[in-house]
């Protein structure tokens, strides 16, 4: 995805560069330790309007990187400005998400809906709402037995 003509993806280094593109806070604040694949990693949350970004140090140690490299690990938006490679965006019907996606899997969730799209570790949900989408997040999904 694009934000200010700026591509940003998971697994892009989070540097201070990259967010001062984006027009967002290098430093985070710290939302946690959350462990995947059996170690614990540090989470930091980056906000702007209709957008969320999370930087983690998620696997520096299987790839090669230091404890303090930090990458883009979720992105959440909420505002349509923000279309997906493949044109959804928030406020799209649910017709729209199908026709891109496919039929994707249903969750519903304390009163909550989500279709979510996983592709390897990658996931792509969609918080719908009355037909039509109202958040979008990209994500690793978690593959540890926790």
């Amino acid at each position: 995805m694009k934000v200010k003509d700026q591509p940003i993806a998971l697994g892009d280094r989070w540097t201070p560069d990259i967010a001062c593109k984006i027009e967002m806070p290098v430093e985070g604040s710290f939302t946690g330790e959350v462990p995947f694949d059996g170690m614990n990693y540090k989470f930091f949350q980056h906000q702007r309007a209709g957008l969320e970004i999370f930087s983690s140090n998620l696997w520096w140690d299987k790839a090669e990187r230091s404890v303090d490299d930090y990458i883009v690990s979720q992105i959440t938006l909420t505002d349509e400005g923000f279309p997906t490679p493949r044109g959804i965006h928030v406020g799209s019907t649910r017709e729209e998400l199908n026709s891109a996606y496919g039929t994707g899997q249903v969750d519903n969730d304390s009163g909550e809906q989500w279709i979510t799209y996983e592709l390897g570790k990658k996931a792509l949900s969609f918080e719908m709402k009355d037909g039509n989408v109202l958040k979008m997040t990209m994500n690793y999904t978690n593959g540890s037995s926790e």
